[in-house]
């Protein structure tokens, strides 16, 4: 099960304040064969994707217009500040 959270991007390049929304998956870890210690399955780890781009107060999914490099740059300060929050342990559900 997935969940959906906010984080808003002061974008420069654009002189815009752009609200993404991320899916948020947990990690996983895969079961251990009791008696031998054998990995049955593997261990996944928690994953952020980036769903969708607005300007804050539109419906317009601009996610498939930014630039590659303008979406990296949301996914890399969006992880920083996610983390961040984990440390704090209060995620914000929007």
């Amino acid at each position: 099960m997935s969940n959906q959270y906010e984080f808003l991007y002061e974008c420069d390049e654009l002189g815009l304040r752009l609200r993404c929304l991320f899916e948020y998956e947990p990690e996983e870890i895969g079961s251990i064969e009791p008696m031998s210690g054998m990995k049955l399955e593997p261990d996944y780890p928690e994953v952020w994707t980036l769903v969708s781009v607005f300007l804050p107060n539109s419906t317009v999914d601009l996610s498939g217009v930014l630039h590659p490099d303008v979406i990296f740059q949301v996914q890399m300060d969006a992880a920083t500040y996610f983390e961040d929050l984990k440390e704090g342990n209060s995620y914000d559900t929007r």
